[in-house]
């Protein structure tokens, strides 16, 4: 797999991961990642209502060369093969770690204040108003 692949694929799975979460855990009165927070981490405000997340990377990525032919980089995820199987080319590899991170925001949950109302409304008694 190639780094840009990999690392899209990652990304876009971890927001769609968080969007469903979110409307799987909504009927359970859960408010992932929710607006109208303001917090305050490692020095850094929140502006949009929301943190950014870091997402860390530490990749393994390979450069082969078989038969003199250069086979480009691509992402190196743990299993590989030894031995031969009737061929005769020789063949080179080389893994290079490397290590990043991306920061995200994830999709926003509800606003807060918003859900403070609604859950205040929904505890008022039809006779508050009646004194």
């Amino acid at each position: 797999m190639e780094l840009n692949a990999f690392i899209r694929e990652t990304l876009a799975q971890i927001v769609s991961g968080v969007r469903e979460a979110q409307e799987a855990t909504q009927q359970h009165g859960a408010n992932i990642n929710p607006t109208d927070i303001y917090f305050q981490r490692d020095g850094q405000h929140n502006a949009y209502g929301a943190m950014p997340q870091d997402v860390h990377f530490d990749v393994g990525l390979t450069n082969t060369e078989t038969g003199g032919v250069q086979g480009g980089i691509g992402v190196f995820l743990g299993a590989f093969k030894m031995g031969t199987e009737g061929k005769a080319d020789t063949q080179t590899s080389a893994v290079t770690r490397v290590q990043f991170t991306v920061p995200v925001v994830l999709p926003l949950g509800k606003s807060m204040k918003e859900e403070v109302e609604a859950t205040r409304s929904r505890e008022r008694s039809p006779f508050d108003g009646m004194r």
